[in-house]
């Protein structure tokens, strides 16, 4: 007997646009924001020195959950990381932009993963940015 793949897609759909109903986008950013953080806690990093010894560290979570690739760049004028994910799973045409309803889980996510990190300052939050770049979500990770 083959055991097949459950496709989760129809379950997510309902589930998100039954979320979106009842909570409104606020909310649904405020609870994928809380579910990535709990993720991060759940899933920690090993903690490197380096952005690309962190985003190795944190592509191989990513991968383990299907959800896509992190870039990690120091922006010198903006004086913070800009974290740069491509792949995110597509939850239909919610989220705005379209197809970018689980970009606040990714918010969360990093925000966790980069609290982790040796002298993490808790002063510094992660906040989506607008991207030309409708196939990838931009999260800048620094002082509000």
């Amino acid at each position: 007997m083959s055991a097949l793949t459950p496709d989760w897609r129809p379950f997510l759909r309902a589930l998100a646009e039954e979320i979106d109903a009842v909570a409104g986008v606020a909310g649904r950013d405020t609870l994928l924001h809380a579910v990535g953080t709990r993720m991060a806690a759940l899933y920690p990093v090993v903690p490197r020195d380096s952005a690309e010894g962190l985003s190795v560290e944190m592509n191989e979570a990513l991968a383990s959950f299907g959800l896509g690739t992190v870039e990690i760049t120091y922006s010198e004028t903006e004086q913070c990381l800009l974290l740069t994910h491509r792949g995110l799973p597509r939850v239909g045409g919610g989220g705005a932009p379209p197809g970018t309803w689980l970009a606040a889980l990714l918010d969360g996510l990093f925000e966790g993963w980069m609290a982790q990190q040796p002298g993490a300052d808790a002063s510094l939050a992660a906040h989506r940015v607008a991207s030309d770049n409708a196939e990838e979500v931009v999260i800048r990770y620094g002082q509000a």
